[in-house]
């Protein structure tokens, strides 16, 4: 018995593994996507014809890989009875740091792989520039705050009611809350 239910648990832990990576990805691509489309069409208006859709879904894939295994390591956890502002800013810095790392870490295997120099692997990094880099590290930072706002919040309220606050009739919480006064 004690196999049956170790089997059905961890096929449970690879289905709610793959589902965050699932939903995460998707957030992640929705905005990579806008980006990629509004730098094509910034590009586009002097002339230049750049449209790598490709980007958008792979960076997505590679920087919810990069969450999740910071997740998995409790990175950036702590501070439990401080507001949850100072938690949400707090863990999107260090998973801004995480995922550059891990960025740099990446790119120059890749590099390496294919016969670049660690220097000329990480250039590219955020676009190539010393601006874009800056750009697209706060743009990391503004797409973690909402992302870790709702995690932040998941863990006050639970996950389930986090979810109901959002898909469900608010009809619902009316009832609940009247329950509640009636008890």
């Amino acid at each position: 018995m004690t196999g049956l239910s170790s089997k059905s648990a961890v096929r449970e832990k690879v289905t709610s593994e793959l589902k965050d990576l699932f939903y995460l990805t998707a957030y992640l691509f929705v905005a990579f996507a806008a980006l990629t489309f509004y730098k094509s069409a910034a590009l586009e208006a002097r002339g230049i014809y750049w449209v790598p859709w490709g980007f958008a879904i792979v960076k997505a894939l590679v920087s919810a890989k990069f969450i999740l295994i910071g997740q998995a390591f409790h990175v950036g956890e702590g501070g439990g009875n401080r507001p949850l502002s100072w938690q949400t800013l707090h863990k999107s810095a260090v998973f801004l740091i995480l995922v550059a790392g891990l960025t740099v870490i990446e790119e120059a295997i890749v590099g390496a792989i294919h016969g670049k120099g660690l220097v000329q692997s990480i250039s590219e990094i955020g676009g190539g520039t010393t601006e874009q880099l800056i750009a697209t590290a706060v743009i990391m930072f503004l797409l973690f705050l909402p992302l870790f706002a709702f995690g932040a919040l998941g863990e006050v309220m639970g996950k389930n009611a986090l979810f109901r606050t959002f898909f469900e009739d608010r009809l619902e919480f009316e009832v609940a809350e009247q329950r509640r006064q009636n008890l």
